[in-house]
């Protein structure tokens, strides 16, 4: 299943994120080279982790060999299948922990969490978990969660061509399903939760509430 088409990656996203602040609600999140960006170009996250000028080097030119569902400088936008993509994320993750050291890794993961806002996220995926040292079937179950969400926003937007409408008109398309993608997005994320003990939503919980703030304290725009 695709996790979304081309046309709604590239104008949709930054309406859902920075108009409606309805973070990454079609199925095409960022992939985890995207995501990682900002600990390579927050000097104080950089000081943070006490990454050094070797390993930023390497960091980034692992970034620049993953993939970009939203592009980049050089790099046109495109969406794999949901298992290729999940592929290619576990590659990048596998490539940058053997560049970190086992704290650095703990740390990465733990901001990850709690920069996207913790367990109160507009929407919780299976790599934003992965602090909770997920089993194998947790993380089946949590990346089946997301296909299965993908086709619930892609069928709600199905029928709209977002390539023949103008910015203010593709705005007012999204603002018109706005409370239904909010109510899938709260469906979703109630199911992510259901895959978690009670120990690891007990730490999800810490975590969430350790981490306000933690935007501001570094430098970046509060959630909207």
């Amino acid at each position: 299943m695709k996790r979304t088409i081309l046309t709604i990656v590239s104008i949709l996203f930054v309406i859902t994120v920075f108009a409606l602040g309805v973070s990454a609600v079609l199925a095409s999140k960022p992939s985890e080279a995207e995501r990682f960006e900002v600990f390579v170009n927050n000097e104080s996250l950089i000081k943070k982790l006490g990454l050094a000028g070797e390993q930023i080097e390497k960091l980034k030119t692992a970034i620049g060999n993953s993939y970009f569902p939203h592009g980049r400088d050089g790099k046109p936008a495109g969406d794999p299948p949901a298992e290729e993509g999940f592929r290619m994320d576990d590659e990048f993750r596998a490539e940058i922990y053997k560049i970190l050291t086992p704290e650095q890794k703990k740390q990465v993961l733990t901001y990850k969490f709690q920069l996207d806002g913790g367990l109160d996220a507009n929407s919780l995926y299976a790599t934003k978990l992965e602090v909770f040292d997920l089993s194998k079937e947790q993380t089946r179950k949590l990346r089946d969660i997301e296909v299965e969400r993908s086709g619930k926003y892609q069928e709600l937007l199905k029928g709209i061509d977002f390539k023949k409408l103008s910015e203010e008109e593709s705005k007012t398309a999204i603002e018109k399903n706005r409370s239904a993608m909010k109510t899938i997005a709260t469906e979703y994320n109630a199911k992510m939760k259901a895959v978690l003990t009670p120990e690891q939503l007990e730490i999800a919980k810490k975590l969430t509430e350790e981490g306000k703030g933690l935007r501001e304290e570094v430098g970046l725009k509060p959630l909207k």
